[in-house]
C-alpha cells in the first residue's frame, strides 16, 4: 500500500455538489508531489483528506495504513502528516513566535529540552532565527507564514501538505522553502505543495492537476507543463518557456519544446547563430520578431503603455507630472519593542538609529505619487510595505519626517481623518475586511459613517458593486461570506469604492488567487484607472504585475529605499535585485538568458 492512497473518494460539503468526484490517488512515501488547479478545483479538499480534517462521503483515504475515516486513528494520522494553511491566521495559536511553535511538540508530550531545540531548529530553517520573544501581532503576512511553516516543522511529520503556504511569501521566501522542501525530501520527508506557481510546480517530481473535483492530468513536469492548451481548459497558464517553445514550434522554427527558460534560450541562441539577420521569415530578424509576438501572446493582459521587445525595450507614456497626491518626506517609523513606550519624535533623530528596545521598520523614505499614476511598492517580506501604507492615510504615524495628502500634513488629526476620504486601502486579505450580515451592509459602512443619507448610500453601493462587476440586486441581501473567495475580494474592494477615494492603495490584491481569477483582478484594477481615473498604489510580489502594470515602482530593503524609477530601470540590474530577495519578471529573465547565451557565443 502507498503512504497515502484515495479509493474512489467523493465528498461534498453541501449534498448539492461535489468537491471531490470518484478521485484515485497513490503517493508514495518520498515523493515530492505538486498539485494544481483553479479555486474551487478541490485542491483544499483534497489535502483536508490527507490528515483526516474531512473523511470521504464515499470511497476511502489511507495513511501510513490507517483509514482516516477512524476516530481512533485520527490522531497518528495527523502526527504523520503536518498541514500549513493558505492564511497562516488560521493556525496561529500564540501571541509570541516560540510559544507557537513549541505549541505541537508540547502536545506531543515532549521534554522542555527537546522543545527547546525543535523550536530553535524549525525557526532557523525558515529564516526567523531571533525572532522567538517577537509578538505575532507585529509580523508581516510573509513572516507569519514562515512562522506556521516553523510549527508544522516541529512536529517532526513523516509527510508535509502545503496549501497555497507561499502565496505571502517574497521571491526570497518562495525560493528559500522550496530549498527546504528539497531538502527535506532529499531526507525522506513526502511533500505535496499545493500552489498556482508554475515555478513551484517546476520544481516537484510530480505534478497532478485538478479540475471540477477531478485527477485531469498527472505525470511529470516537462510532461504537464508543456500541454498548454489543456492547463488553459482548466483556468491555469502555461510557463513563459512552454508557451513560447510551442509558438515558436508551431511557427516552423527548430525550437525543442521545454518549460525552462534557461533551454529556452539556449536554443534560441542557437538557432540565431545558424542564420541570417534580413528581414526575411525563418531569418534572426524573423525569429526575434516571432519571440517578441510569442511573450505578448502569453501575457495575461496586452501592456497598457508600452511593448517589450526581445532586447527588454519599452516605450512608455508616463503621466506628466502634475501636483503631488501623496508625499513622504524623509519618513522614519519605529514600532517600540513589547512592554515600552514608543519614544516622542523629538527624541528620535534622523541620523541616529533608536537603540533597543526600538528598532527602525521604515527609515529615511522620500518619493511622491501623482494623480493619475499607477505606483508599484516591492520588496522582500519585512522591507516595511506594509507599515508604509498604513502611513498613507494616517492609520499610522511617522516617528520622523511628515506625509502630505494633497498638500495636508497627515499629523494632524482632522487631515489625517479627511485624507481618508482620498486615499482608500485594502489590506492583505481584503475580504478579511468584511464583517457585516449582508453584502449591501458591508459596501453602506463607510459612507454611512461619512454621514451620506439613505438614498445616496443605497445609490453608492450599487454603483460601487457594479463597478466590480457584481450585481447588485442578486448579491444586496446575501451573506458576505456565503460568496466566493473571488466575490469576497470584490465585494471588499467595493466597500472601498463606496467612499468614491482619489486613490487605491492596494497590499497583495491578488495573492491567493488563481491565474484566472488573477487576470480578472487585475483588469478590473486596469479598468478603476484608466475608466476611472483612480490613482493606484499597488504593493505586491509579482514582479510580473508590476513590471506590466506600473508607470514607477518603489523598491524597499530593510526598511530602505533600494531603487525607484520606471519598470525598465529597476529590472536592469538582476544581481541587485536578487541581492535584496526579489526576482525579475519571465520575460526579463528570458532576456537576460539569451543576453547570456549570446555572450558566450
Amino acid at each position: 500500500m502507498a503512504f497515502i492512497e484515495f479509493e474512489q473518494v467523493s465528498y461534498s460539503y453541501d449534498s448539492a455538489s461535489l468537491a471531490l468526484d470518484g478521485v484515485d490517488l497513490r503517493i508514495d512515501q518520498g515523493e515530492f508531489v505538486c498539485v494544481l488547479g483553479a479555486n474551487g478545483s478541490g485542491k483544499s479538499t483534497l489535502a483536508r483528506h490527507m490528515n483526516s480534517l474531512a473523511v470521504p462521503d464515499a470511497g476511502s483515504v489511507y495513511v501510513g495504513g490507517f483509514n482516516t475515516a477512524d476516530a481512533g486513528a485520527a490522531f497518528e494520522v495527523r502526527k504523520s502528516i503536518a498541514m500549513v494553511f493558505q492564511n497562516p491566521d488560521d493556525q496561529i495559536v500564540a501571541s509570541i513566535v516560540e510559544d507557537d511553535v513549541a505549541f505541537g511538540p508540547e502536545n506531543l508530550g515532549l521534554t522542555p529540552k527537546e522543545i527547546r531545540e525543535r523550536v530553535t531548529e524549525s525557526l532557523k530553517a525558515v529564516g526567523l532565527a531571533g525572532f522567538e520573544r517577537r509578538e505575532v501581532s507585529t509580523l508581516s503576512g510573509g513572516q507569519k507564514q514562515r512562522l506556521a511553516i516553523a510549527g508544522a516543522l516541529a512536529m517532526k511529520p513523516h509527510a508535509l501538505v502545503l496549501d497555497e503556504a507561499s502565496s505571502m511569501l517574497d521571491p526570497r521566501g518562495r525560493e528559500s522553502l522550496l530549498g527546504l522542501c528539497r531538502k527535506l525530501n532529499a531526507e525522506g520527508l513526502t511533500i505535496i505543495m499545493i500552489t498556482h506557481h508554475i515555478h513551484e510546480a517546476a520544481q516537484a517530481k510530480r505534478i497532478i492537476v485538478l479540475a471540477d473535483g477531478r485527477i485531469q492530468l498527472d505525470g511529470a513536469p516537462e510532461d504537464v507543463l508543456l500541454r498548454a492548451s489543456e492547463l488553459q481548459s482548466f483556468g491555469l497558464q502555461e510557463p513563459l518557456a512552454a508557451h513560447v517553445s510551442l509558438k515558436l514550434g508551431s511557427l516552423g522554427f527548430a525550437i525543442a519544446p521545454t518549460a525552462r527558460i534557461e533551454d529556452l534560450a539556449e536554443s534560441i541562441a542557437a538557432l540565431q547563430a545558424t542564420i541570417g539577420t534580413t528581414d526575411q521569415p525563418g531569418t534572426n530578424h524573423g525569429l526575434a520578431a516571432a519571440v517578441d509576438g510569442a511573450i505578448a501572446s502569453w501575457e495575461p493582459l496586452p501592456a497598457r503603455k508600452g511593448q517589450t521587445g526581445i532586447k527588454g525595450t519599452i516605450v512608455r507614456e508616463v503621466p506628466a507630472q502634475s501636483v503631488p497626491l501623496l508625499e513622504f518626506d524623509a519618513v522614519s517609523f519605529a514600532y517600540p519593542h513589547p512592554g515600552t513606550k514608543t519614544r516622542g519624535k523629538k527624541q528620535a533623530k534622523r541620523d541616529e538609529r533608536l537603540s533597543a528596545p526600538d528598532a527602525w521598520a521604515l527609515e529615511e523614505i522620500s518619493f511622491s505619487v501623482c494623480a493619475g499614476e499607477f505606483f508599484g511598492i516591492a520588496g522582500h517580506t519585512g522591507s516595511g510595505k506594509s507599515t508604509l501604507i498604513q502611513l498613507c492615510n494616517g492609520l499610522l504615524q511617522p516617528t520622523v519626517g511628515s506625509v502630505r495628502v494633497n498638500g495636508a500634513d497627515l499629523s494632524n488629526r482632522a487631515s489625517a481623518i479627511e485624507a481618508r476620504r482620498f486615499i482608500g486601502v485594502a489590506f492583505q486579505y481584503p475580504e478579511h475586511q468584511l464583517f457585516a450580515a449582508t453584502v449591501f451592509d458591508d459596501v453602506a459602512f463607510g459612507p454611512r459613517n461619512l454621514g451620506i443619507d439613505e438614498k445616496q448610500i443605497g445609490e453608492r453601493v450599487a454603483w460601487a458593486l457594479n463597478l466590480v462587476h457584481l450585481d447588485s440586486e442578486e448579491l444586496c441581501l446575501k451573506s458576505p461570506f456565503s460568496l466566493s473567495g473571488g466575490q469576497q475580494r470584490r465585494v471588499a474592494l467595493a466597500g472601498v469604492l463606496a467612499m468614491k477615494p482619489s486613490a487605491l492603495v492596494l497590499d497583495e490584491p491578488v495573492a491567493g488567487l488563481d491565474p484566472q481569477e488573477k487576470r480578472r483582478l487585475i483588469e478590473l484594477l486596469c479598468e478603476l484607472h484608466t475608466v476611472e481615473g483612480l490613482t493606484i498604489v499597488l504593493v505586491s510580489h509579482e514582479m510580473q504585475d508590476l513590471s506590466r502594470l506600473c508607470d514607477r515602482i518603489l523598491v524597499l530593503n530593510q526598511g530602505g529605499m533600494h531603487a525607484l524609477g520606471t519598470p525598465e530601470s529597476i529590472f536592469t540590474d538582476e544581481t541587485a535585485l536578487r541581492k535584496i530577495g526579489l526576482d525579475l519578471p519571465d520575460r526579463y529573465r528570458l532576456v537576460h538568458a539569451l543576453d547570456g547565451q549570446m555572450k558566450r557565443r
